[in-house]
């Protein structure tokens, strides 16, 4: 492997490896721009490769997930999906997460993604996404924290809302709930008017909004997982979640730049 990159090196005429007395000190810069090219190359052979073997696969795929992937995420990942799989028939659920679970298990989905603010899903289970779940307002209402604190949370069953009121009731904290619904365009309007104070990942914060950075309680982190049914998993499936993933890397990740974060009284 050393000759290999030194000869890499020879015919580049760059350093690729940062070398501190004889011992290799990770990537130059020049190295860390091949490492990325390496990466997009290899994923778009796994694309072509993926496109000709699969497309003969044939059946259908009964997949359930929360209403806020559907109106972010889940339209990219369709699109590249049927690409890879035109023969197979999706058949979709958008429901809450808390309701997903029991239809799996029932046998009537296939394939769910789900969220949950645990430090730990639940076995057969894979993380797809993780970031900090935070306390936000409208950014021209952040400037006091009243008692009781005014909320906009998603249903009961939601695990954001469950994080959220179980952290104001560890701190001895009243809260009232000023508004509830399950569209997460909805809760922004609901926030961004100062109908109350939401609890959502950060990535998911937008101009009118702010983080409330002190005078409420921590919060765990938010998590995107993906669980599969018994038996044998359909490589359309795998591929469905990966697709989701790198949407919501795409999309999250390009958002989750320094917040404005509001000091409240």
């Amino acid at each position: 492997m050393s000759l290999q990159i030194k000869r890499l090196e020879d015919m580049l005429g760059q350093k690729l490896l940062r070398r501190v007395q004889g011992r290799v000190d990770g990537a130059t810069a020049e190295g860390r721009v091949l490492i990325s090219y390496g990466r997009e190359i290899l994923r778009l052979n796994d694309e072509v490769y993926a496109s000709v073997a699969e497309d003969a696969a044939v059946g259908s795929l009964r997949i359930g997930l929360p209403e806020e992937l559907m109106e972010s995420v889940f339209p990219a990942a369709m699109a590249r999906f049927q690409g890879f799989y035109p023969r197979v028939r999706l058949s979709v659920r958008a429901d809450a997460s808390a309701n997903l679970r029991p239809l799996l298990e029932n046998g009537e989905l296939d394939l769910i993604l789900f969220k949950h603010c645990e430090g730990q899903a639940a076995i057969n289970t894979m993380t797809v996404w993780q970031e900090p779940l935070v306390w936000m307002a409208g950014e021209a209402y952040a400037t006091t924290l009243p008692t009781p604190l005014p909320m906009a949370l998603f249903g009961e069953n939601c695990c954001f809302r469950i994080a959220a009121t179980a952290a104001l009731a560890k701190a001895g904290r009243a809260w009232q709930l000023n508004y509830t619904g399950s569209s997460i365009t909805g809760l922004r309007h609901a926030v961004c008017c100062g109908l109350g104070i939401a609890v959502l990942p950060q990535s998911l914060l937008v101009p009118g909004m702010v983080v409330i950075g002190t005078g409420l309680p921590p919060l765990p982190e938010a998590r995107i997982a993906a669980a599969f049914a018994a038996g044998t998993t359909h490589p359309a499936a795998e591929r469905f979640v990966a697709l989701i993933g790198e949407e919501i890397r795409a999309q999250r990740g390009m958002l989750t730049r320094t917040p404005m974060i509001a000091t409240v009284a």
